[in-house]
C-alpha cells in the first residue's frame, strides 16, 4: 500500500499516535499537580513557639506569683510566724512541675489542712487575690497553759492542746491563764485532760486569787482530782466533783488554824468534804 503523505487527514492520525506514545496528552479541565518541597514550615513553629512562651508565662513567670501574704484575726498566734508558716507551706511543688506559689496552682485545701493540723483553729478562711493571699482565722479560745517536760502548750475548754508555745510566750500568759502541769508525753492535738477538770481549774483559780495564797500552778492525779501547788512547797488535793468553795473554806482553816510553818506543811487533802486531812 502507497502512504498519501499529502494527505492532511494521515498526518493528523500520525500526530496523534506520536503524542499517545509519548504519554503529552493535556486535560485543559485539571492543573498539573506537583510535588511540595519539604521546606521551613514558618506558621507552624510560630504557633509553637507562642504555645511555649504562654505556657512559661502562665506557670513560671511572676506574673500570677503570690508577692504578698496578708494574715488576719491573730491574738495568741504571732503574725509573722503565721505567715512564715504558709509560706514554707506554698513554696512546695504541686505534683513536681507546679509551683504552688502561682496562684492558679496553690491547693488551698492542703493548705487549709496544714494550718489546722498547726494550730487547730476555730475558722480559717483563704483567700487569693492579685499577687496576694489573705488568711483570715478565728482562733479557739484557750483556758490552760501545759506544762510537759519543759515544753509549753495551749489548751482549750475541752482540753484539748491547741497549739505549742516558747518559754517567751508563755511566761506572758503565766497571769491571764492558769498552769497544768503534765507529766507524760503529748503533741498538738492531744486531749490531755477533761472539761470537767478545766472548768473546775479555771473557777478555782478565780476565787483563789482572793485569798492570798501564792502558788505555782496545777498537777492532776487522776481523772477526777487535782492537786494545787503552792510556792512553800505543800500541796493540796480536791476533787473536781466536790464544792468548790467549801473546799477552799476547809483550806482556809485549817492554814490560819492548825498550821504555824507552812514550809513544814507537806499536804492538805481536800477531796472528801469536811473530812481534812493534812500533813
Amino acid at each position: 500500500m502507497i502512504k498519501d503523505f499529502a494527505n492532511s487527514k494521515y498526518k493528523k492520525r500520525r500526530k496523534i499516535k506520536k503524542d499517545y506514545k509519548r504519554r503529552q496528552f493535556v486535560n485543559p479541565y485539571f492543573e498539573n499537580k506537583r510535588e511540595k518541597s519539604g521546606g521551613f514550615n514558618t506558621p507552624l513553629y510560630l504557633k509553637i513557639i507562642a504555645g511555649v512562651f504562654l505556657i512559661y508565662v502562665i506557670i513560671y513567670s511572676d506574673l500570677f506569683k503570690i508577692k504578698t501574704i496578708e494574715v488576719n484575726g491573730t491574738d495568741m498566734i504571732g503574725q509573722e510566724e503565721l505567715r512564715q508558716k504558709v509560706d514554707e507551706e506554698i513554696s512546695s511543688w504541686r505534683w513536681y512541675l507546679l509551683p504552688q506559689k502561682n496562684l492558679l496552682f496553690i491547693s488551698k485545701k492542703g493548705l487549709s489542712e496544714s494550718i489546722n493540723n498547726e494550730y487547730k483553729l476555730k475558722k480559717l478562711e483563704i483567700d487569693r487575690g492579685w499577687r496576694k493571699l489573705t488568711i483570715n482565722i478565728e482562733e479557739k479560745i484557750n483556758y490552760l497553759i501545759i506544762y510537759n517536760n519543759e515544753k509549753f502548750f495551749f489548751a482549750d475548754e475541752e482540753g484539748s492542746i491547741t497549739t505549742e508555745l516558747s518559754q517567751e510566750q508563755a511566761m506572758s500568759y503565766w497571769d491571764k491563764f492558769p498552769i497544768l502541769n503534765i507529766y507524760k508525753e503529748i503533741n498538738t492535738g492531744d486531749r490531755v485532760t477533761s472539761a470537767k477538770m478545766v472548768e473546775f481549774i479555771l473557777e478555782f483559780n478565780t476565787k483563789i486569787k482572793y485569798i492570798g495564797i501564792e502558788f505555782h500552778g496545777y498537777e492532776t492525779n487522776g481523772e477526777s482530782e487535782i492537786t494545787l501547788v503552792s510556792k512553800t512547797g505543800w500541796r493540796a488535793h480536791f476533787d473536781i466533783y466536790s464544792d468548790i468553795n467549801l473546799s477552799i473554806e476547809n483550806m482556809q482553816l485549817v492554814l490560819n488554824e492548825k498550821i504555824d510553818d507552812e514550809t513544814k506543811l507537806e499536804y492538805i487533802d481536800l477531796r472528801f468534804g469536811n473530812k481534812v486531812f493534812y500533813k
